[in-house]
């Protein structure tokens, strides 16, 4: 179903991983998001063999441009991947000398947690190239969005012969070719650029999507309750626990849970105590705030 929503507040998202400061109190918004929970599936795989390659900073990482006009959005999305060996599908091209199956998930704000999945392969000599140099081949795969539907893309030819070595990070042009769900009349296009090595690494994407029946929802939550606070530890007493109360409001999603650390209810060492908490949307909007607790000691 498409959603009627009224002005949007401007955003702003930082560098992916960045810490994003600002004075007591203050609410900062963040373009990585973050999930609760048990790594499951694709997910869990990609980050178990990302972690071992020491690429794990990129899984999970989006940013986008400003936001985009209704309808339509500026995809910018960099996707942790697992790229596995397998027996090249009888439906591919005929000229494949290898296919790896790509999978992959993040989240991208204006759409939600994304996977992505496709057959990946390249043809090697003539009579598309010189002997000894190849080409990633066109293909197709999908992307799917979480709750929301899915949405079908080409991958183009790759328009370089090169050596074998760096085929796998060749970079390829992407078209939307429509979907499911809200997705059904979706277009678009754009590049996916790649950075991989030993079977992981990150896929960069970024283009336009454009499905008319999409408000693409940009606006992050709003976080009440995160405002500095000060307590006095009892005499003697080295730390003390606080309880402290953060709420989120989202004007599509409603009230979401709302993550923090340390968490109310935690024992809290006298001095001075930085509280990071955040609310992530089902589009992917993140937004955070930062206050502080003061524990006194009494003597």
């Amino acid at each position: 179903m498409s959603r009627s929503r009224g002005p949007r507040s401007k955003m702003y998202y930082g560098e992916a991983g960045s810490r994003l400061r600002g004075a007591s109190g203050d609410e900062v918004p963040r373009s990585r998001a973050t999930s609760a929970g048990t790594p499951r599936g694709v997910r869990g795989l990609v980050r178990a063999l990302l972690t071992a390659a020491g690429v794990i900073g990129f899984l999970g990482t989006a940013t986008t441009a400003a936001p985009s006009a209704a309808g339509t959005l500026s995809l910018r999305g960099t996707v942790g991947v697992v790229s596995a060996p397998i027996s090249c599908p009888p439906e591919g091209p005929p000229d494949a000398a290898e296919c790896r199956a790509r999978t992959g998930e993040t989240p991208i704000p204006g759409l939600g947690t994304v996977s992505e999945s496709y057959t990946w392969s390249y043809g090697f000599g003539p009579p598309a190239c010189p002997a000894n140099l190849g080409r990633p081949l066109a293909t197709t795969g999908r992307l799917v969005v979480a709750g929301k539907g899915e949405l079908h893309f080409t991958l183009a030819e790759g328009v370089r012969c090169i050596d074998v070595e760096p085929l796998r990070n060749e970079r390829q042009d992407f078209r939307i070719i429509g979907g499911t769900g809200l997705f059904a009349g979706a277009s678009g296009s754009g590049v996916v650029e790649r950075s991989l090595g030993g079977g992981v690494g990150i896929e960069r994407w970024t283009g336009t999507l454009v499905a008319p029946e999409v408000d693409f929802d940009m606006t992050p939550p709003a976080l009440t309750g995160a405002k500095p606070k000060t307590v006095r530890a009892p005499k003697g007493a080295k730390h003390v626990r606080v309880t402290y109360k953060v709420t989120a409001l989202d004007e599509v999603d409603g009230q979401l849970l709302v993550a923090c650390q340390p968490r109310s209810g935690s024992r809290f060492m006298i001095g001075r105590t930085l509280v990071t908490c955040s609310a992530t949307d089902t589009s992917a909007n993140t937004w955070t705030a930062r206050f502080q607790i003061t524990v006194k000691a009494t003597r």
